[in-house]
């Protein structure tokens, strides 16, 4: 499907879809709750508040991932933000449809404020995007400034969900890890590498980041999970109804109808651990 822009380059990018809005009842959304729970039980003894989602490389649903989780937050009404720290490919604006000017770094330079740079979602998500684009992105993001940023977003939200760079691209993962109070790591079914999961990991580890759990992105019946999708559509069934379709429900956005297709539809399973090579 096309990304299509307009002269001002706000982008409507369907790829970057929160499906637990648009599609509430589906397995997906359904999903995307579990790993919420799982984080919640991650750390017993240490409210996980700034989650940093991260992959291994470029295209693996980290952005799609970071959005959803953030939506299963905003449904039981906590006041949750996401922060793209992705400064040299950033996304997140793509989804609430903004241009990406005004973000952080512009609050990093002292251009605006934080309260001017904060994008308010109609979906209960607030989102800080990058902004003007930066010509050292690890110094800035490792600077004092930075710190107190997150400091001030800390005191303002029970939830921060921040998407980064990939792993093996570049360091700045490491370097946000120090912001954040644990790492869920994607792994996509159709094209992580094990080789490259288990370097990302031992990175991950390697700089002490606390890896809260994975989730498997991209999974679809038609690509071996037939029994799990199947058997889970069963449970579904007999809770909602038989009439109902986990992987056809239609939800309005705006004026136009989102119609699900099971091989865009970011299936996934959470808590599951990579081992690193010795």
């Amino acid at each position: 499907m096309a990304i299509r822009k307009n002269k001002h380059t706000t982008i409507d990018n369907p790829h970057y879809r929160i499906i637990t809005v648009e599609q509430p009842l589906s397995i997906a959304a359904e999903s995307y709750r579990r790993i919420k729970t799982s984080l919640e039980f991650a750390n017993v003894d240490k409210h996980v508040q700034v989650i940093q989602i991260c992959s291994s490389m470029q295209g693996e649903g980290k952005s799609v991932t970071a959005l959803n989780i953030a939506a299963t937050y905003a449904e039981d009404s906590k006041k949750v933000i996401v922060v793209d720290l992705d400064f040299r490919r950033p996304k997140l604006h793509r989804s609430f449809r903004q241009e990406n000017k005004n973000g952080i770094t512009d609050v990093l330079a002292g251009h605006i404020s934080l309260e001017e740079a904060i994008k308010h979602g109609d979906n209960g998500i607030d989102c800080l995007n990058r902004g003007s684009k930066v010509p050292y992105p690890t110094a800035i993001l490792g600077s004092d400034n930075m710190e107190q940023i997150f400091k001030t977003l800390r005191e303002q939200y029970e939830y921060i969900i921040v998407d980064c760079p990939p792993i093996l691209a570049v360091s700045d993962a490491a370097i946000i890890s120090r912001l954040c109070d644990g790492c869920v790591f994607v792994i996509s079914q159709s094209k992580t590498e094990k080789a490259a999961a288990r370097e990302s990991v031992k990175i991950l580890r390697d700089n002490g980041v606390n890896i809260l759990g994975c989730v498997f992105a991209n999974l679809s019946a038609k690509r071996g999970n037939y029994y799990y999708s199947n058997k889970y559509k069963y449970y579904y069934q007999n809770y909602y109804g038989k009439d109902t379709n986990p992987n056809e429900a239609k939800q309005p956005l705006g004026n136009q109808v989102v119609e699900s297709d099971e091989e865009d539809q970011p299936q996934v399973e959470e808590n599951k651990q990579i081992e690193s090579d010795k």
